[in-house]
């Protein structure tokens, strides 16, 4: 009677512990994920702000790229801390080069696109 009952206890063992390792992974997964998703969002934001502030920048015409990337890291780790998000200057300068390069390419493909005007005598 005695070793049917540490069976029994045994196998419930084995079984709590399955299921609680199973648990755990899942657990360990989903916050992961939402770590992940967070700091998603986080660079969302950033990126989301980058762009009014590089088209702001390029509204001054007598200042050198460096400088007006300088204004767009300012105005981005202004938003930073009124956001309460990490400012990783590192980060956000790799954000603007990639945001300038994807610009000059849209802005490539438009002028290419427009049609030349007609003027008649030519």
């Amino acid at each position: 009677m005695a070793f049917e009952n540490i069976e029994f206890v045994l196998s419930l063992l084995g079984t709590s512990l399955g299921l609680l390792a199973a648990a755990l992974a899942f657990l360990l997964k989903f916050i992961g994920s939402a770590k992940a998703k967070k700091a998603a969002e986080r660079e969302i934001k950033m990126t989301n702000a980058l762009i009014p502030a590089i088209e702001a920048a390029e509204d001054f015409l007598h200042y050198s790229g460096t400088e007006k990337k300088e204004y767009v890291l300012t105005k981005a780790a202004q938003f930073a801390f009124e956001n309460k998000i990490k400012f990783i200057p590192e980060a956000v300068s790799g954000k603007i080069e990639e945001l300038i390069v994807l610009s000059k390419k849209v802005n490539a493909r438009r002028t290419e696109r427009q049609p030349q005007p007609f003027i008649l005598g030519r």
